[in-house]
Parts: C-alpha cells; sequence; structure tokens
C-alpha cells in the first residue's frame, strides 16, 4: 500500500513538471501610437483662421402689435424698396378704436370752437377754457394713438435690401416684438471670424489686410480688418474679427463659410513650439503630454502660453526634436513600449 502511494506521488510530481515547462513568459505587445517631430513654429506663412461671411448690415424687423397674419407680400431672396409691405396682420380692433378716437376727438373739436367764440364775450370763465382744452388735448393724443395701432398693423421694409428669414404665414399668430424677418444690406459683404487671444495683440497697426477664400463659389478676394472685438469669450477665451471683403456682391451670400489667410501684423516668434491642444493632458500638478524616448512612453511636464489658432503655445517641456505623441496616449502608462506610425 506504501508502495502505490508513492508512485503516484512520482506520477503527480511528473506531470507538474510537464506542466511547469510549458509556460513559457508572454511578452506584452507594444501599443501602436502617432508621433510629431516637435519644430519650431513657422510663422512665416500667412496666418489661418475660418470665418463666415456676412452681409454689410443686417436689419431685423418684428410686429409692435399681436395679430393674425391675414396677407404675406414678399418671399425669402425678394429684392424689397424701403416703405414696401412686408405682411400685415388683423386690424379690425385698431380699425374700431380708430373710429371711437376719431368720433371722440371730433366731438371735443366742436365743443371747444363753441366755447372759444363765447369765451372772447366773457361768457365762460378762463377755467371752463382750460378745461375744455385739455379735453381737446387729450381726445388729439388718443387718435394719434389709435391711428399708431393701425398703422402698427402693417410690416414695412424701412431700407432697401434682401428680404431674409421670413417665417410667417398666412393664418399665424404673431408676437409683439419677436424676430418675424430681415433686411439684408448686400451693397457689400465681410467675414467674421475669431482669434485666439495669443494672437489678438498681433494684429495691430492701420491697415491689417489678407485673402478671404470661398470654396462654395470658387473664388479667392483681398480683405482689410474693420473691425476687433476688445472682449474675449469667456468659453473659447477668442475674440471676434471683422474684415471688410472687397468685391464678390454678386457671388457671396450671407452665411457661407470661408477661410481667412490674414498677411501683417505681428506674429509668434518662429523660436516658439506650438503643439496641437489635443494632446495636452491637464493633471491635477499642470499640464502634461507623452512623448517617446527609447521606444518607451514618458510623460512629460510642460508649461503653456496661450492659445493660437495653430494650437498651444509650449514656452517649457518640449525641445525641439522630442517625439510628441499626438494620439493613443489614452492607453498609456509610465514605461510601456510603443511604436510609432
Amino acid at each position: 500500500m506504501k508502495g502505490r502511494y508513492i508512485i503516484l506521488g512520482c506520477v503527480a510530481l511528473a506531470l507538474l513538471a510537464c506542466t511547469h515547462s510549458d509556460k513559457t513568459p508572454q511578452e506584452i505587445a507594444p501599443l501602436r501610437v502617432k508621433t510629431l517631430v516637435v519644430a519650431p513654429h513657422d510663422s512665416s506663412a500667412a496666418t489661418r483662421y475660418v470665418g463666415t461671411i456676412e452681409p454689410e448690415r443686417e436689419t431685423p424687423l418684428s410686429m409692435q402689435s399681436a395679430g393674425r397674419v391675414v396677407s404675406v407680400e414678399v418671399k425669402n431672396g425678394q429684392k424689397v424698396r424701403a416703405g414696401q409691405t412686408i405682411l400685415t396682420i388683423d386690424n379690425t380692433q385698431a380699425m374700431n378704436a380708430l373710429r371711437s378716437a376719431e368720433a371722440t376727438l371730433k366731438h371735443a373739436q366742436d365743443g371747444y370752437n363753441r366755447v372759444k367764440s363765447v369765451h372772447a364775450k366773457g361768457v365762460v370763465s378762463d377755467q371752463k377754457m382750460v378745461e375744455i382744452e385739455s379735453q381737446l388735448a387729450q381726445a388729439k393724443s388718443l387718435y394719434a394713438a389709435a391711428k399708431q395701432q393701425l398703422a402698427e398693423c402693417t410690416l414695412k421694409a424701412p431700407c432697401d435690401g434682401i428680404m431674409d428669414g421670413l417665417k410667417a404665414e398666412k393664418g399665424q399668430t404673431l408676437i409683439p416684438g419677436a424676430k418675424v424677418c430681415s433686411i439684408l444690406d448686400v451693397s457689400s459683404f465681410s467675414v467674421r471670424f475669431t482669434v485666439p487671444e495669443g494672437e489678438i495683440k498681433g494684429l495691430t497697426g492701420e491697415r491689417i489686410s489678407g485673402l478671404v477664400e470661398c470654396a462654395a463659389v470658387d473664388t479667392v478676394l483681398p480683405i482689410e480688418i474693420t473691425e476687433k472685438s476688445v472682449t474675449a469669450n469667456p468659453i473659447t477665451h477668442t475674440y471676434d474679427v471683422v474684415a471688410k471683403i472687397k468685391g464678390g456682391k454678386e457671388i457671396l451670400m450671407n452665411g457661407m463659410v470661408a477661410k481667412v489667410m490674414i498677411h501683417g501684423g505681428k506674429h509668434p516668434s518662429s523660436e516658439e513650439i506650438v503643439v496641437p491642444a489635443g494632446c495636452i493632458l491637464l493633471k491635477p500638478e499642470g499640464p502634461t503630454v507623452w512623448v517617446v524616448e527609447q521606444g518607451e512612453a514618458v510623460r512629460r511636464e510642460i508649461t503653456t502660453g496661450g492659445y493660437l489658432s495653430s494650437g498651444v503655445r509650449v514656452t517649457s517641456g518640449l525641445n525641439p526634436g522630442d517625439s510628441l505623441i499626438v494620439e493613443g496616449y489614452q492607453k498609456l502608462y509610465k514605461g510601456c513600449k510603443v511604436v510609432c506610425n
């Protein structure tokens, strides 16, 4: 019996040895990432932005009185002249109010004329005359208000231009103060674009010019900056800039997307390093990036110096020639092996 246990033990040891010998260390496959070689910022080319085409002026229109639309006289894209009727709302109540005010005014005017003729003879006191004059002035005021209310039932174009954004239909009830449509002055066009806070100071000088490229109409036109906002967007930290487009009024349209290329002005130094904003990780200790050193991923602390249209300015932590990881950094850990695309 004892010999049987010895044999079973030897078999178990043999099986264990075989199992152990089959195990071989498995190497962790390196992670695949995309890298970018850090280089000084190239400021020799024109600075580029993305903007939107807009007309010289846009005049929004709204109704001063509430009412149901009874007629719409124009369509979107149609040329309108100053004073031309755009739409009208039901004026029944306004007309009745005007007729009542007109009757009141006529009665007050007749009373005033009768009293005035006898006041000169001393039959009517001065106090009574003042009372009659007050009633007449009040009647005139009510008549003028009723007349204005009737006029507000008709929406007219205040200037020449192109009708845009008109959505009112017959039978629809309009709300006072709500935008009904706009009239566009298309005698000329501008392009509106945003500039990062790190570059707005560079757009200095009396005349900053450039080009605007609009793919929708396959054209490139010269521009000149005319407006610069002095207050930044609190979320994007950018400033609105408007540049007047020279020409193109026959082909450009409101809302077209355009590429803006600015020549002139002061731009970032060619010695500065600018990296894509997406590869910067914000940690409690500060901004960091991943770089490749001898085939391994290494986290590097950096110092940033503001946003540019081409990325984020890095003032310390990176050097020209560093291999910066710009894609695939989400799964990295210290010392992991990486393969660069």
